[in-house]
C-alpha cells in the first residue's frame, strides 16, 4: 500500500472517531420544557445539548411518525431535534415546537428536513438508530 494512501486512511479513521466523540457529546435525553407538558406523552424526543448554527447538508423527506416504541421518526431515522425544541399535545394533535415556542410540524405531516444522518453515537435501547440530526433552519412541512 502506498504511504500516502496509508496516511489518508489513518486520517479518515481519526476524523470519524473524533466526529463520533463530538456528536455523542451533543445529544441529550429528552428535555422537559416548562411551557410544554409532555408528561402525558410517552414519546421519545431527544434534543441537541447546545444551540448551534452549524448544520449538515443532507435532506430527509418523509412523514413524521411515532413508531410502536414511541420514537419520533422520519424516513426510518430517529430524529435528534435542535436545542430548545419540544413537543406539545393539543387536542390530541402532537406538535413539534421550535425554540421560539412556535409549532413547526405535527405527527402525520410530510416534512422536508435538513441535517444529516449519523451512526449510532448514542444508543438508546428503546429507540435504535439510524439517527438524523435535524438542522433548525431546514424544517418545512410539504
Amino acid at each position: 500500500m502506498d504511504i500516502k494512501l496509508k496516511i489518508l486512511t489513518v486520517l479518515m479513521m481519526m476524523g470519524g472517531i473524533v466526529s463520533l466523540m463530538l456528536i455523542s457529546g451533543c445529544i441529550e435525553e429528552p428535555q422537559q420544557n416548562n411551557s410544554v407538558n409532555t408528561s402525558s406523552l410517552d414519546i421519545f424526543f431527544p434534543v441537541q445539548k447546545n444551540p448551534t448554527d452549524v448544520c449538515m447538508c443532507a435532506l430527509l423527506e418523509d412523514e413524521l411518525v411515532i413508531d410502536k416504541d414511541g420514537c419520533l421518526r422520519a424516513g426510518g431515522c430517529l430524529l435528534i431535534w435542535p436545542y430548545g425544541f419540544s413537543l406539545k399535545n393539543e387536542s390530541g394533535v402532537i406538535y413539534v415546537i421550535d425554540d421560539n415556542n412556535q409549532p413547526i410540524a405535527s405527527v402525520g405531516d410530510k416534512i422536508k428536513i435538513g441535517g444529516g444522518e449519523t451512526p449510532g453515537a448514542h444508543e438508546w435501547g428503546r429507540c435504535p438508530g439510524p439517527y438524523f440530526i435535524v438542522c433548525k433552519y431546514g424544517i418545512k412541512v410539504i
